[in-house]
């Protein structure tokens, strides 16, 4: 709603009841907007991203208060979806019945927050997208604090308001009036902070309603979290659980075994990673390989250096340098780079052929600069559900004698190692990425999905024929369903200093 556009002032209005002040007012309000509100505030950018901004930093199965649910599209919709316990209050009947059938998978009461008791510590995070605008300062000042006691340690806010310097002010809105209080945008952060969490994020967005007449409206968003917690949270991408006690230890890594593979991929993982990167200016990149990552961190920045422990791949990236990519020899666990060089380090698909991934993650660290405001280090490697590596575990793991491989482990123990260094705003995004057979029939895939994934996994393997051979029966299976490909998804680790360590470092 836009708050500055003013209606004609009636005459004095008698003072607030006893119970909650604009609970019947919104109610009513929202009752006779029902689904039209959700057809014309549902596809909010910003509100996309901010919900899009928690997901990535969830733990398993979160308990999640949705604070004015409205229909329950989009929010509780997609946090559900995500696998997460989601509870919504909205003080609308209209509404809450919309959300029940809309979101059978979560929970939906009729109540004013204000009205709710006092449960310290019980939501791992809450959202809140412009709930509070009908109740006066007071009470928003309360709800505020009340939202940050309700957080557990570690628990996460995403919330939006219209910001104005207005008190119980009547305005016109989706063709009504009503009656609005709220603060100009700069003394929300401040309040969220007096109640102890620490704001992460804030930014103004506008946004253009459609419906009839309506002006842009100026929304301000605020992503906060609460100290304390765990330092990394298990994530549902950096399963599955449970994690193995140790490391594997490294995979073996073939020249021409990774050049026939790289031939058949759809990536869709280093345009992610390039747009993470999008606002930085130093880049450093572990593991060039190829090149493929740093010719387009390279287009869109500039330039990138690289860091490449086998001779063969640094020579092939040296005609790179026209492009801005500076190569240089060297090993993940002892970067030739000195402290704070960068301002954001990235590695794709490199842990899993580490000796020892916790000091590769710690090498990055150090040579990023985190005093920057655009510090960062980006990490990838598989998702839990990749079927590659669901193959490897149960075909060639034990015909070739090796532990399973888990790259959830690996991502969680970045993270940790992260945290340790002051990176501790950790988030996990999924990526597509496909490995294509184009072969015409079923047995042809077959065969040449065998003779590609026996090489790239143990090129030189005194048992490789053995390998071909029991990976067929498999993959005649799985193409016998009419795909062309299997899913190699990765995720997307990225780690920020937070707040709280930031402040720690003054």
């Amino acid at each position: 709603m836009t708050m500055d556009q003013p209606a004609p002032q009636p005459a004095p209005q008698p003072a607030f009841p006893a119970r909650p002040p604009g609970t019947a007012e919104a109610a009513r309000l929202f009752d006779a907007l029902g689904k039209t509100y959700e057809d014309t505030y549902s596809g909010n950018p910003a509100q996309l991203a901010a919900i899009d901004w928690l997901l990535a930093r969830l733990p398993e199965r979160a308990r999640v208060m949705d604070i004015g649910s409205g229909t329950g599209r989009p929010t509780a919709a997609l946090i559900t979806a995500a696998g997460h316990d989601v509870t919504g209050y909205d003080v609308s009947k209209t509404m809450t019945e919309l959300a029940r059938a809309q979101v059978p998978r979560a929970r939906f009461e009729q109540a004013d927050v204000r009205t709710l008791p006092e449960t310290p510590g019980q939501w791992d995070a809450i959202t809140a997208f412009f709930p509070l605008l009908q109740m006066p300062r007071a009470d928003l000042d309360a709800t505020l604090a009340r939202i940050a006691r309700w957080l557990a340690p570690g628990g996460l806010l995403a919330f939006a308001t219209v910001p104005s310097d207005i008190e119980d002010q009547e305005i016109r809105w989706m063709g009504r009036t009503l009656r609005c209080t709220s603060y100009p945008a700069e003394t929300y952060g401040r309040l969220l902070r007096e109640a102890g969490l620490d704001v992460v994020h804030e930014h103004l967005d506008t946004f253009h309603p459609d419906f009839p007449g309506a002006p842009p409206e100026e929304h301000l968003f605020i992503h906060a979290r609460k100290p304390g917690g765990p330092a990394v949270t298990p994530h549902a991408l950096a399963g599955p659980y449970p994690l193995p006690a140790v490391y594997r230890g490294p995979h073996e890594l073939s020249e021409q075994g990774w050049l026939n593979m790289e031939a058949r991929f759809e990536r869709h993982d280093i345009a992610l990673v390039v747009d993470a990167l999008a606002r930085n200016t130093r880049v450093l990149d572990v593991g060039g390989g190829t090149g493929a990552v740093v010719r387009e961190i390279a287009a869109r920045l500039g330039s990138v250096t690289t860091v490449e422990p086998h001779a063969a791949r640094e020579e092939s990236m040296r005609h790179l340098a026209v492009d801005g990519v500076t190569v240089l020899p060297g090993r993940a666990e002892r970067l030739p780079l000195r402290d704070a060089r960068f301002d954001a380090a990235v590695a794709t698909w490199v842990l899993h052929y580490t000796d020892d991934p916790e000091a590769a993650v710690a090498e990055m660290a150090r040579t990023v600069d985190r005093a920057h405001p655009e510090a960062r280090i980006v990490l990838v490697q598989g998702a839990p559900d990749n079927e590659l590596v669901d193959l490897w575990n149960r075909t060639c793991a034990p015909l070739v004698g090796e532990p399973r491989d888990h790259q959830g482990h690996l991502l969680t123990l970045a993270a940790r190692t992260l945290a340790g260094h002051g990176f501790d705003d950790i988030s996990f995004t999924r990526a597509r990425v496909d490995v294509v057979f184009p072969e015409v029939g079923a047995e042809a895939k077959a065969q040449a999905a065998a003779e590609v994934l026996a090489g790239f996994w143990n090129t030189g393997h005194p048992r490789l024929d053995r390998l071909h051979e029991a990976l067929l029966p498999t993959l005649r299976d799985h193409f016998a369903t009419g795909t062309d490909r299997f899913n190699d998804d990765a995720v997307m680790l990225v780690a920020r200093p937070s707040a709280s360590a930031t402040a720690g470092r003054r």
